[in-house]
């Protein structure tokens, strides 16, 4: 007992953050001092301890940086525990966290206060998150929580360890087109699905497309979007700097003006991420303004003008995606998935039960022909 209350916590300025930020409880904290023998004198050196502390995996980098800086607030977010910061987008910042009750990882959104203080913002955007959370499907980041601590709200998803597209592309380079194809067409499926129960996702973009190690994607933040606003909205701060640009890439040419989205802005969207996974580029480079201006005028421009291994299917595919007029695109994902079905696995298509579309008869469509007939045919061509 009396060895117990002997041990306090050292008074360095390293210590009172960690003590405050509720990363350790005091308890605990006092054992650890304890058990390691950490004196006052070893505490006056913070980047020591705070090194000492990351060894011995009591606490992060990212933590022990932010303590470092003498930042304790936003560690704890009700049961969980944030371990990294994982991206900025335009909803809010996205941290790596702990979920304490069972020590699985979880991502955590928090969103922005001038959003959320906003009632007819909030209210949508909470209605949309109960939407969101119902849809259970493999290749989509579920939702698993919606919470406010200390006035702050966050969203709680499903982590996907794998890197998203954009970081693919940044470490490899285009991707080979088959695979796009591939990673696009599963992507549609998703959308196809939520579609389907009235969800548009708003934010289609290679860093929202996350993969998995056995080469499945994870599109990332669906129902979390409905806080986006208008890339107008800005034109005055940021519109002139290449971060706002990089975000609203792939926005489409309607909802850029606010007007009201459907189905088709997500296949926009969906398009021109196809068409920078082909090419490694934007297809409206130049500042934000320029983009906005841009993509009212054209369409997303055939990839394989900058990538000669792209085919003229899928320069078809891809225009055709990002048609800058609304009804001159595919008007569900039902007909990009016809169009795509090549390069999705014959069971991920079968289950899907959409129509098959008319076999080719000398390189023309035509409406004879059974479903049985092409599903032969699909399984001959693909091994199935």
């Amino acid at each position: 007992m009396g060895t117990k209350t002997r041990i306090r916590i050292p008074r360095s300025p390293f210590f009172v953050a960690l003590t405050k930020s509720g990363l350790i409880q005091p308890d605990d904290l006092i054992e650890l001092v304890a058990q390691y023998d950490i004196t006052d004198e070893a505490a006056a050196d913070p980047i020591r301890v705070a090194t000492f502390f990351v060894k011995k995996k009591l606490l992060t980098k990212y933590q022990a940086m932010q303590l470092l800086q003498g930042r304790t607030g936003g560690f704890v977010l009700g049961p969980y525990k944030i371990q990294d910061g994982l991206r900025q987008d335009r909803v809010g910042m996205v941290f790596l966290a702990e979920d304490t009750r069972n020590g699985k990882p979880v991502a955590v959104k928090v969103l922005p206060t001038d959003r959320t203080n906003d009632p007819t913002i909030l209210s949508a955007f909470r209605q949309e998150v109960r939407l969101a959370a119902q849809v259970d499907h493999a290749n989509v980041a579920r939702l698993l929580d919606y919470g406010i601590h200390q006035g702050v709200h966050y969203v709680v998803s499903e982590h996907v360890p794998g890197p998203t597209l954009d970081k693919t592309l940044t470490a490899k380079g285009p991707i080979d087109p088959n695979a796009v194809a591939r990673h696009v067409a599963r992507v549609a499926v998703v959308l196809k699905f939520a579609h389907a129960q009235g969800l548009f996702h708003r934010d289609i973009k290679p860093g929202n497309i996350g993969t998995t190690d056995d080469g499945r994607v994870k599109l990332i933040d669906l129902g979390l979007t409905h806080m986006l606003e208008n890339p107008w909205a800005r034109v005055t701060t940021r519109i002139k700097t290449k971060e706002y640009a990089d975000e609203i890439d792939h926005v489409a040419p309607e909802q850029a003006w606010g007007c009201d989205i459907d189905a088709r802005s997500d296949i926009y969207s969906l398009g021109s991420t196809f068409y920078a996974l082909l090419t490694r580029q934007s297809p409206f480079p130049g500042d934000a303004a320029d983009k906005l201006k841009n993509r009212q005028l054209q369409p997303v421009p055939p990839p394989s003008e900058l990538n000669p291994d792209v085919t003229s299917e899928l320069d078809r595919i891809v225009q055709k995606m990002g048609h800058n007029h609304p009804h001159e695109r595919y008007q569900t994902c039902d007909e990009v998935l016809i169009d795509m079905h090549p390069w999705l696995p014959v069971t991920e298509w079968l289950a899907l039960g959409i129509a098959p579309p008319p076999p080719k008869v000398g390189g023309v469509n035509t409406k004879a022909g059974t479903r049985s007939g092409f599903v032969r045919a699909l399984k001959k061509l693909f091994g199935g």
